[in-house]
Order: structure tokens, then C-alpha cells, then sequence
């Protein structure tokens, strides 16, 4: 059920990421979800390079329209430019589905 997704968020500019988790053109109902997604310098690593979660308010969950918005601000992209590795994890009572998964891509900025 997990789908590979690579993100590309420039070096120190707000990073936006939308989108509509569905089932057969149909949108999912996400009353009562709450998620986490996490970005680490390469999967299996114990180090965060940042955290986004609907408890922090870096991740929203519209239950009418069914979108998620993760947002980053512009410092918090200002890393070192490099290839990470990231997940978005959604929970629902006593179930956690690993949504999505991929690259966490972070190009140099030329004004930063």
C-alpha cells in the first residue's frame, strides 16, 4: 500500500506538499486521522532532519475535502543540500499505514 513519492524542496524557501489519498477514485474519510511524516538523512537513520506532524501544525488534515498539506518554512529547508530520505506515516485508532515514502530531495539555492 505504500507508494514511492520523491519530493523536491529547495534549499531555504517554504516547502509546500498537497495531496488526496484515494481508493478507486474515491477519497479517503480522514475524520479522526493524525500523521507524521519524517525526513532523515537515509532510511534506517536514527538522526531527524525534520519533523512534520498535525501535533506540531506542520501537517493539516482537511476531513472535507479529504486534502493533507505538510508545510515547511523557508528556515527550516535552509539544510545542507543533499538527497534524504522520508516517510509520511498516517494513524487511525489502533492502525498506522506507511502512505508514502521516497526521496526528500533538497537542491542548493543560489540565494540563500
Amino acid at each position: 500500500m505504500t507508494a514511492t513519492y520523491n519530493l523536491v524542496a529547495p534549499q531555504a524557501t517554504t516547502f509546500t506538499f498537497a495531496f488526496r489519498p484515494q481508493t478507486g477514485g474515491t477519497n479517503w474519510n480522514l475524520t479522526g486521522y493524525t500523521a507524521t511524516m519524517t525526513v532523515r538523512p537515509f532510511a534506517g537513520s536514527s538522526t531527524t532532519t525534520l519533523l512534520a506532524t498535525t501535533a506540531n501544525g506542520k501537517i493539516s488534515i482537511n476531513t472535507t475535502t479529504s486534502v493533507i498539506t505538510v508545510t515547511f518554512t523557508a528556515t527550516e529547508t535552509n539544510i545542507v543540500p543533499e538527497t534524504y530520505a522520508y516517510d509520511f506515516v498516517l494513524y487511525t485508532g489502533s492502525t498506522t499505514i506507511r502512505l508514502l515514502e521516497g526521496k526528500f530531495l533538497v537542491p542548493i539555492g543560489v540565494t540563500v
